[in-house]
């Protein structure tokens, strides 16, 4: 079992743009100020700490809202490739419809709003506080930079929400984002524009890097990596492509792809070599049916396992090669006698088994959560330069990593799009269940098309979407809107 015992106590509260006294909390629990959190380095990192922890409680009392792992999952099922397998159990339904995200009220609408607030206010006040905190000026460093990083990775996700996508081609970008909060505050403040988010975006990352280096205690904290890795993601969204290749090459340089043989062990052990960035589950903060693998694994003994296990869409894996391990994250014959369910769990066809946890059945959610991995930046790297023409650069980043999956993968001869095809095809079946699906198809302006597969019109109903439609922005939540007089909505 893992222990380590974090000093949790000191997680800030919930700091929105809204007034409503509901929302907002800007008062360590405890009711330690935030004079006390930070007025040493010791006291500023097990606020830190409280930081990471509140991303993945549950919110609005909704046990399959647990926090940015929920939201992994939820930009997956509004893609087309991470497939609800039937209704018998109705966790994530509404996202997957796109209905939750487009009503105003709903559970799923509000969930990302009030997450990533709440990380950007907690962060705030360490921004805010921690300069006088008594300790060395390294502590200081490490608590800002770890702040800086979590602000800007929290506005990175809303603006890609709540936004519409980023177009280089238009520069400045002044469509409405979402209200930048830089300051410990209450007061409701309008939205900015989508290029003034960004812009603070890569300033608090700029400011990350200087204060952070690459060591660090635990992978579920922010190091410089990770916010090179953060650079490389927000880069590739702003079709910045050269900066993309440079920083995700940067971030990826201290860490190794996992062997075949580490590929097939459950994607649930943070110590794998390749994940840079993760929650550590740790025996003291488990979130039972309300933890990440609850939903997305193959063999939690939980009702939405046992009933309505995840697929992966039949037309893309039907393309993935024998050879390929990443083949074997699935089972395509519903019957089959390898698939790891929970007792008395259904076997459908494409049922998932890359995520898994020890046990069969496994009666503990103590499984580990990926946020970032270094596949991820060698498929942005590949990505970058086979967009800047750089055929050769392209090919040979993603034979390195396509190579560890299958040993049989040649090097690609392929040009232009028929290239950049093939690394999105792999980004989607490296990066399945992972949450990139959504923002993915929103950054490259194109549509969700759901047609041809094996999702079925009851679970889904809606199969085509526009690129570039309304319906690809989260709708501002209705309590926001009445709390906060500067705000507007996005077009219903």
């Amino acid at each position: 079992m893992k222990k380590r015992y974090l000093t949790l106590v000191m997680a800030l509260g919930l700091l929105a743009t809204a007034c409503e006294k509901q929302y907002l909390e800007l008062s360590p629990t405890g009711n330690i100020d935030a004079g006390a959190a930070y007025a040493t380095t010791k006291n500023a990192a097990a606020a830190i700490n409280g930081i990471y922890r509140a991303m993945i409680v549950r919110y609005l009392d909704s046990q399959g809202h647990f926090g940015h792992p929920a939201m992994m999952i939820i930009l997956d099922v509004l893609g087309e490739d991470v497939v609800i397998a039937n209704t018998a159990n109705t966790w994530h339904l509404p996202e997957t419809r796109w209905q939750a995200h487009r009503s105003e009220t709903s559970v799923g609408d509000e969930l990302p709003y009030r997450l990533y607030y709440r990380v950007i206010g907690n962060a705030n006040l360490a921004i805010a506080n921690i300069d006088n905190a008594a300790g060395t000026q390294a502590e200081r460093n490490q608590v800002k930079g770890e702040a800086l990083g979590l602000r800007a990775f929290s506005y990175f996700n809303l603006v890609q929400l709540f936004g519409k996508r980023y177009n280089t081609a238009t520069k400045p970008n002044a469509q409405l984002g979402v209200p930048l909060v830089l300051t410990p505050t209450t007061e409701g403040l309008p939205r900015a524009t989508v290029e003034e988010v960004y812009t603070q975006i890569n300033k608090d990352l700029a400011d990350a890097a200087t204060l952070l280096t690459s060591s660090r205690s635990f992978k579920s904290h922010i190091n410089l990596d990770v916010i090179k890795g953060f650079q490389a993601r927000v880069a590739l969204t702003q079709q910045n492509w050269a900066d993309a290749a440079k920083f995700a090459a940067e971030a990826r340089k201290s860490y190794t792809a996992m062997s075949v043989a580490q590929y097939q062990e459950g994607f649930s052990d943070i110590s794998n070599p390749e994940w840079m960035w993760g929650f550590d589950h740790l025996e003291d903060q488990s979130e039972y049916f309300g933890a990440f693998h609850s939903y997305i694994s193959s063999n939690f003994n939980s009702t939405n396992i046992r009933v309505d296990p995840k697929v992966i869409n039949s037309v893309l894996y039907d393309q993935i090669p024998a050879t390929d391990v990443r083949s074997k994250m699935w089972v395509k014959a519903p019957t089959a006698a390898n698939s790891v369910v929970p007792t008395g769990g259904v076997r459908v066809a494409y049922m998932t088994q890359k995520f898994r946890l020890p046990g069969t059945p496994s009666t503990s959610t103590m499984g580990d959560v990926p946020y970032m991995r270094v596949a991820e930046m060698y498929l942005i790297e590949a990505e970058a330069q086979a967009r800047q023409g750089n055929t050769a650069a392209a090919a040979s980043v993603l034979f390195d990593l396509v190579s560890k999956r299958d040993p049989s993968y040649k090097l690609s001869t392929k040009t232009g799009t028929s290239l950049i095809d093939e690394i999105l095809f792999n980004r989607r079946i490296e990066l399945w269940g992972e949450g990139f699906r959504f923002t993915d198809l929103k950054r490259m302006n194109l549509p969700l098309n759901r047609t041809g597969a094996n999702l079925s019109s009851a679970v889904v109903v809606l199969f085509e979407v526009p690129a570039g439609d309304n319906q690809w922005e989260f709708l501002i939540p209705r309590r926001e809107i009445n709390a906060n007089k500067a705000i507007v909505q996005n077009p219903l």
